[in-house]
């Protein structure tokens, strides 16, 4: 039987509420259901650890408890300091962030969070939790003891990787980020406080096949062709949703012209062109890391899900001791990787720990749960869902 290491939790944004006015606000867990697992963990004697213990586990050094678990968040936002970190705490469980340094708010500032609302510096009302950590808030949890920052690579971006047309942008969380590599590096980390940042593409702008900056290879396309589809966009009145069909017919004939002419793609990066920004990617998000917060990195966390051999393999020789599965399940068995459950359910409370029960057993190997779970993942091989 191979060696149970601790199941790993993973969570994105939690507030007491989505952001309006964040693109991506479907990442958001409300702060009550994330309190009420945190009240769960605690109330089943939960004991949470950081990835050094979990992977010591997991190679078979010592032995994992039953009821141990690892919390980790992704994409190093602020809404983890003022409201994650705190209840955290408050329940006696350690977490893990995976930050993107081409993300992190470099001033030195650091918010207001629960602790400050629970020891009446200030009021709820006064906190924000909308936008992306400081190195200022980042050394603060490292410091104490509650949390560990590890490399969620350096970007976080996804880059066109075919000629496939994918649709048109409207709005929305389509197009986000093409939308967001038009940032600048000192403009990314405050994407959020921009209000344009959904008009920052013009309406009718065409999308394309996307992957992941650490698994893209760069296709760049004609601007001819964005510039003569977003000049037809511009004579449609695209915010009224009748109007677009009419629009992306006319738009399809120019995709088809291009395409047809071979003119569509005018280049697609080079073999060292790509293994120097998935080094940077990699290898420099490590650097910059360790040298902010004095202090190992050892774990990486693929965005996205995407990943491949070969950006497993740099990670490894470049000093990290374990990766993410990802999109890769298959490789969720091997000792260097990270599988990770998922905790954010569309449940009633009740129901909600009913799943967590299934999730943390099954992965235990605890029966009934784990036959369950050996049945369902066999359907899902069978459907080719893995």
């Amino acid at each position: 039987m191979k060696t149970l290491s601790p199941p790993v939790l993973y969570f994105h944004s939690v507030a007491p509420r989505a952001f309006s006015n964040w693109t991506l606000r479907f990442l958001t867990m409300r702060l009550e259901r994330f309190e009420e697992q945190m009240r769960y963990l605690q109330a089943n004697a939960y004991r949470s650890v950081f990835l050094d213990e979990w992977l010591s586990a997991r190679l078979g050094q010592r032995q994992a408890g039953k009821r141990e678990i690892c919390l980790t968040f992704d994409d190093g936002l602020l809404d983890n300091w003022v409201y994650a970190f705190p209840v955290a705490k408050k329940y006696g469980m350690r977490i893990t962030l995976f930050v993107c340094p081409e993300l992190v708010d470099p001033r030195d500032i650091v918010r207001p969070t629960l602790d400050d609302v629970w020891a009446g510096r200030c009021q709820a009302s006064d906190l924000v939790g909308l936008g992306n950590l400081s190195w200022s808030e980042l050394r603060r949890m490292q410091a104490s003891g509650f949390a560990d920052v590890q490399s969620h690579t350096m970007s976080h971006a996804k880059y066109t990787v075919s000629s496939r047309l994918t649709g048109y942008y409207y709005g929305g969380f389509k197009g986000f980020y093409p939308a967001l590599n038009t940032y600048s590096a000192d403009r990314k980390p405050f994407y959020m406080d921009d209000p344009a940042f959904e008009k920052v593409l013009p309406a009718g702008t065409p999308l394309f096949e996307e992957a992941s900056a650490v698994v893209a290879r760069k296709h760049t396309i004609h601007p001819g062709f964005t510039a003569e589809v977003t000049e037809l966009a511009s004579r449609y009145e695209l915010a009224i949703p009748e109007h677009r069909p009419v629009f992306e017919e006319h738009a399809r004939r120019i995709y088809q012209r291009f395409t047809a002419a071979g003119q569509l793609v005018t280049g697609v990066e080079q073999d060292d062109a790509f293994r120097q920004r998935l080094e940077y990617e990699i290898i420099g998000s490590r650097q910059i890391i360790e040298e902010k917060l004095g202090k190992p990195v050892h774990f990486l966390c693929w965005p996205h899900g995407d990943n491949s051999a070969e950006a497993h393999a740099l990670a490894r020789t470049a000093g990290y001791l374990a990766t993410t599965a990802g999109k890769l399940t298959r490789e969720a068995g091997q000792p260097d990787r990270i599988p990770r459950i998922g905790t954010d359910w569309d449940l009633g409370n009740w129901w909600m720990r009913r799943k967590l029960d299934y999730k943390l057993a099954s992965h235990n190997r605890k029966l009934p749960y784990y036959a369950i779970w050996l049945a369902n993942e066999y359907k899902n091989n069978v459907l080719n869902r893995s």
